[in-house]
């Protein structure tokens, strides 16, 4: 009696591995199949693909790798604003969007690196100059997100169980792609072109009320202290890293860098702080490297004071409506706000004394 108990004990635990084993391959399988995030494959035509903003970095990799395309739009949160069908009409491209909200040039420049591997006849990468972040380590990335998506950026399969298994890929995203299948809705991904920008039309905060909170003036002058050595070399290395070398490697792709036009309140966030002056050394640094390398462009739209000091145009601090963002691609596309060998000491001297010497 007890060896049948013993046999019946075994078949069951046996028949639970199995089922364990099916409903796993079966979980894996759907994900693999649908690949929300690209991983595996591009978009499957029958299925709706959504892109929102809280997993733009587990996308990315799969969008460079796998998706249709010969320019790239990235950077941080502020590129989002950018619409890729006039930027497609005025560079005559096909583009997609790329974007590390709150993110750091090691996350920039490997995104970067990561679609000129899968598509080296690339023709234009657009990419942010976020000036105050210039200084950090070359290996930094945002460190207010528990755990960075790496396994979705390497060529290993084996780490990938992280993303096969995980259930709320499977009911956050694949589940929903077949409740949309079965509803008769249309496939294709979620466009980024027009359905993040801030239209000033339909913002709440019209009229610039966001900057109240910053309008009380300083009492007094506020040291700006200088780039020590070690941030020197943090410039000179995260420059290198993630912005020339990828560069010197595809000569024959132009790479367009901006310096985003922030409006005066985020200056005076880094002047209170201590780090404005810090902050424009490091641009000084990674204009004088960039501008070494033939295919690399720079342009920066700090001198248009107009836009910049008018809280009305801004969702915060960083954030500008999408005129501005239209106006800064036409610009490029004129050649008109940048920055070369022959005008560079003079407009960043200008722009440091603005910055530096503006009434807070």
């Amino acid at each position: 009696m007890t060896w049948m108990v013993r046999d019946l004990s075994k078949r069951n635990i046996v028949f639970i591995l199995i089922l364990v084993t099916v409903l796993l391959s079966i979980h894996a399988g759907i994900i693999i199949y649908l690949d929300p995030f690209f991983h595996y494959h591009s978009p499957r035509g029958d299925y709706y693909y959504v892109r929102p903003e809280t997993v733009e970095r587990y996308i990315n990799d799969g969008v460079a790798r796998h998706f249709d395309y010969d320019a790239v739009i990235t950077g941080i949160s502020v590129s989002r604003g950018f619409n890729t069908s006039e930027f497609d009409s005025l560079f005559n491209t096909k583009s997609v969007k790329m974007i590390y909200s709150g993110g750091t040039f090691k996350e920039t420049g490997e995104g970067i690196e990561r679609a000129m591997r899968s598509k080296p006849e690339t023709g234009i990468v657009l990419c942010s100059l976020f000036i105050s972040k210039l200084y950090q380590d070359k290996d930094h990335r945002r460190s207010d997100i528990s755990e960075y998506p790496t396994y979705l950026y390497n060529d290993s399969y084996i780490d990938d169980v992280k993303y096969v298994l995980n259930k709320e890929v499977l009911f956050g995203y694949c589940y929903p792609m077949i409740k949309a299948r079965i509803e008769g809705i249309e496939g294709g991904v979620q466009s980024l072109d027009t359905t993040e920008n801030l239209n000033q039309d339909e913002m709440q905060l019209t009229d610039g009320s966001w900057a109240e909170k910053d309008a009380i003036p300083l009492e007094h002058r506020i040291d700006q202290p200088e780039l020590d050595e070690f941030e020197i070399q943090n410039v000179k290395e995260n420059v290198a890293q993630n912005i020339v070398d990828v560069a010197k490697e595809y000569p024959d792709t132009r790479f367009v860098y901006y310096v985003p036009p922030c409006s005066i309140y985020h200056y005076k966030q880094l002047y209170v702080e201590g780090n404005l002056l810090k902050s424009l050394q490091a641009e000084r640094i990674a204009v004088e490297m960039m501008l070494e390398q033939d295919n690399i462009e720079i342009y920066s739209f700090n001198d248009h004071t107009d836009i910049i000091e008018d809280p009305r145009y801004y969702d915060d601090a960083v954030h500008y409506v999408d005129w501005v963002s239209s106006y800064i691609l036409k610009s490029i596309s004129n050649n008109e706000g940048r920055i070369t060998s022959d005008n560079a000491k003079d407009y960043l001297d200008k722009e440091e004394n603005y910055l530096i010497n503006y009434i807070y």
